[in-house]
């Protein structure tokens, strides 16, 4: 581990070591056997309430118990691998200040080692701490809440303790991916999330996900930010391409620069879908729609939570324009087969964060190559002339379906 006791230490210079897949669980016991002929090193997934809040709202997770999670640590140690609970919030709500709390999440953490455990994905400084001073042999990962985006923002976490960088928006940045492995990190690159760019709704989302997992607090069943992303792809399709994802065949670039290890998330899908994003990246190569192994969480989440809003009468004006502003992703298809050669090579060496984008214009021919919409491509795509403001819907999606009101006031919110 590159720190201990603030004393830095190497990783072993030894033969390079093979691809690890880190793959989401579904709390499906069949699953580890399902991967067990492809390179999937750890699972990880969290209890859907937890005290710190496992990253994610618990209305999108499969629920499960105590035994539950017991059984499936030892599906998961059955064929080898290791399991990474998730308690990688960014957002505590305050709660950390009581007297108490962290004794209390020690418990936390002494009760998932129990059940078998074998390492932790956190986001905040002060819990990588209290985990490494308890439990200094445990391994930790920065979660990609805590969206690092510098070697010097790294460095204070494996001072902690920490020993694993997970890079989510950062994940194109090569420069940042050489220095950190230089630092003595080992580096994890999400691959298959669809978030825009520099997305400047991704603290908000973080948090949401963060608070509304934890005990006591306020329940949602969609979280607004993915709505807001969404529309950002209606208005500009080119944002489908540059936006944070890898492909499977790009994974060679990653481990020129000294990455081994790929995330592959998915906590809320089916088996059968984990299994195809896994089996793709392992093989380095995915031929069809991208989409079928990417998250896309923007356009499927909004279409569904405009749909229940419709079905309840919901500011019926409001929602049936953003309805139809989003129809047209009904049929979208990013043609993983049409990309064009080094693609992630020439974005490698574009100076992506201080252009605007239509400076460089790449991501835009690369989009007219391989996207198309209900068979169109960008070019002849055109979006909704006039999008309303989501803003007024902001507080019908603070409760559950059933409780969601049957009005909204499109005035409330100055739409």
């Amino acid at each position: 581990m590159p720190y201990r006791y603030g004393v830095r230490v190497t990783w072993a210079k030894t033969s390079p070591p093979l691809m690890e897949l880190v793959l989401a669980t579904n709390w499906d016991d069949t699953l580890p056997d399902r991967v067990s002929d492809l390179p999937v090193s750890t699972f990880f997934g969290g209890f859907p309430v937890s005290l710190t809040g496992s990253g994610r709202p618990p209305f999108i997770l499969p629920s499960v118990d105590r035994d539950g999670f017991r059984r499936h640590l030892k599906a998961v140690h059955r064929t080898g691998r290791e399991f990474y609970a998730t308690v990688n919030s960014n957002d505590l709500g305050l709660k950390e200040y009581r007297p108490g709390y962290l004794d209390t999440f020690q418990r936390e953490v002494g009760e998932l080692l129990d059940l078998g455990v074998d390492g932790l994905v956190i986001a905040i400084p002060a819990l990588v701490e209290a985990v490494h001073r308890a439990y200094p042999e445990v391994p930790i990962s920065v979660s990609s809440f805590a969206r690092v985006r510098s070697v010097a923002h790294a460095e204070y976490f494996l001072r902690l303790g920490a020993d694993t960088v997970i890079l989510e928006e950062a994940n194109r940045d090569f420069a940042l991916i050489r220095g950190l492995i230089r630092a003595g990190a080992r580096v994890e690159v999400l691959t298959n999330q669809t978030c825009i760019r520099d997305c400047p709704f991704r603290a908000h989302h973080l948090n949401t996900s963060s608070l509304c997992s934890q005990p006591g607090e306020d329940r949602l069943w969609f979280e607004f930010p993915i709505l807001e992303c969404g529309l950002e792809l209606v208005r500009d399709p080119v944002k489908l391409i540059s936006s944070i994802w890898v492909r499977p065949e790009d994974l060679a670039l990653y481990e020129e620069a000294g990455v081994r290890r790929f995330k592959v998330s998915g906590r809320n899908r089916p088996t059968d879908w984990l299994v195809r994003s896994a089996r793709a990246y392992a093989r380095r190569s995915y031929h069809g729609n991208l989409l079928d192994i990417l998250s896309g969480v923007q356009l499927k989440g909004p279409a569904k939570a405009l749909a229940i809003l419709d079905q309840r009468g919901v500011a019926p004006e409001l929602v049936a324009d953003l309805r139809r502003a989003f129809s047209a992703y009904e049929d979208v298809v990013i043609d993983n087969d049409a990309f064009p050669p080094g693609f992630l090579r020439r974005i490698q060496a574009s100076d992506c964060g201080s252009r605007r984008c239509e400076e460089c214009g790449y991501c835009q021919t690369v989009a007219e190559k391989v996207v198309r919409i209900g068979g169109r491509a960008p070019s002849q795509y055109r979006p909704p002339a006039l999008i309303p403001s989501p803003l007024p819907l902001l507080p019908a999606f603070g409760r559950t379906p059933e409780d969601a009101p049957v009005s909204a006031d499109p005035q409330a919110a100055g739409g």
